[in-house]
């Protein structure tokens, strides 16, 4: 492929992309068929588009570019070297994905952690003593910088000196919650990853959340479910992990009370219990 297709290629995704967010936002979907090849699906929404709104969002690339180029940041679509491989096997890939950190942490094979956001003292001990473990034991620990059970995560890997990835519901201009903002930073120092599907200057709308827990899904070969109560935000984080073929685990070392009962409501529907690294590793080999 020639330089010019390859950078009209990245700008029909662009374009393309724009357009699912703003569908999104407002509750349409434009993205029918699970599983529909990622070429496809672009050129069906593009042709979709009226042509008034096709110049209107190419006119606003540009700009983009440029916010991007002065942040810092990495943008990719599917065809870049540098786009991650995993996120090709989800159901409905992202047509863009903007980086800040290093692409490298990556490399490493994946497992995401997520939980309540509110899960007490001694659940969130358990939880950061997995991600170490995990951590020495090879996996990258992927989350979503989310209070409670994600930041656990993030700093469990921290401690053991490994790089993680947090996969984030704004754009990577900003940081949320904002008690997170030297937790990002720690991953960046430490050579770890910040992505997200949003744009520079999108903030932390309701929506992005469960939009952006399947990417966090998506990088990992396992999903572990950790304290969170039933049906919440992180029941729907397992069933989409099941959805995409992805090993659901359940956590629930120090939990107490409600901590528990998503978990137990997990494990029910077929979910593996695990209470260290090494029964995680099992449960993959198995």
């Amino acid at each position: 492929m020639t330089e010019k297709a390859k950078d009209d290629s990245g700008r029909l995704f662009a374009i393309a992309h724009l357009a699912e967010l703003e569908s999104l936002q407002k509750k349409r979907r434009l993205r029918e068929e699970a599983g529909e090849d990622l070429l496809t699906a672009r050129d069906r929404i593009l042709s979709s588009l009226p042509p008034g709104e096709i110049v209107r969002l190419d006119a606003f690339l540009p700009s983009l570019l440029d916010k991007v180029e002065r942040l810092g940041l990495k943008m990719m679509h599917p065809g870049d070297p540098e786009f991650p491989a995993m996120l090709g096997t989800l159901s409905s890939p992202p047509f863009l994905l903007f980086a800040r950190g290093d692409l490298r942490a990556l490399d490493r094979p994946s497992v995401a952690i997520v939980g309540a956001r509110e899960a007490g003292k001694e659940a969130l001990s358990e939880v950061t003593a997995l991600a170490r473990e995990l951590s020495e034991a090879g996996f990258g620990v992927v989350s979503g910088l989310a209070r409670g059970v994600d930041g656990a995560a993030h700093r469990g890997a921290l401690l053991a000196g490994v790089p993680t990835v947090a996969v984030v519901g704004t754009g990577l201009d900003r940081v949320y919650p904002p008690e997170h903002k030297d937790l990002a930073r720690q991953i960046l120092e430490k050579g770890g990853l910040l992505l997200s599907e949003f744009l520079p200057g999108d903030g932390p709308d309701g929506w992005h959340f469960p939009h952006r827990n399947r990417l966090v899904v998506g990088l990992s070969l396992a999903v572990v479910a950790g304290p969170h109560r039933r049906r919440s935000g992180t029941y729907v984080t397992a069933r989409i992990a099941l959805e995409e073929g992805r090993e659901l685990l359940v956590f629930d070392r120090g939990a107490r009370g409600w901590e528990g009962t998503g978990p137990s409501l997990l494990e029910e529907e077929g979910a593996r219990r695990i209470g260290s690294a090494e029964e995680v590793v099992a449960a993959l080999l198995s």
